[in-house]
């Protein structure tokens, strides 16, 4: 099973000793929102996350990776993908395929540069 942020988050957070309750005070939210993020019914805004990066910068907290493991759509690609057909089909295929989608993104952009040559 692939790691998923909010289960990250905990992982940190007690590798960093410190208990829920404690951690979200210091975040500013309550201990039901971060039980919510740790357990991803609730994704973390952007600030909040990297408020949680800093605060857990000392057991390895690292924002690229966090922000990895955030599978949220941003809201710019909601709109165009919601706009744009063919969207679904694609994602479909891409999961159909089994492929890792870092690899299909890196022919992506192998490909983008070759078109600009």
């Amino acid at each position: 099973m692939s790691k998923t942020l909010g289960p990250e988050i905990r992982r940190l957070r007690m590798e960093e000793g410190c208990t829920l309750r404690d951690f979200a005070k210091k975040l500013g939210i309550s201990a039901a929102y971060q039980s919510d993020i740790e357990h991803d019914r609730r994704r973390p805004p952007d600030p909040l996350l990297r408020h949680m990066v800093q605060l857990l910068s000392k057991v390895g907290a690292d924002l690229g990776t966090l922000q990895e493991l955030d599978t949220r759509l941003d809201p710019d690609l909601k709109v165009w993908a919601n706009a744009t057909p063919g969207i679904r089909e694609m994602l479909r295929k891409m999961r159909d395929s089994g492929s890792d989608p870092r690899d299909i993104i890196r022919k992506i952009e192998k490909d983008s540069k070759k078109s600009k040559s």
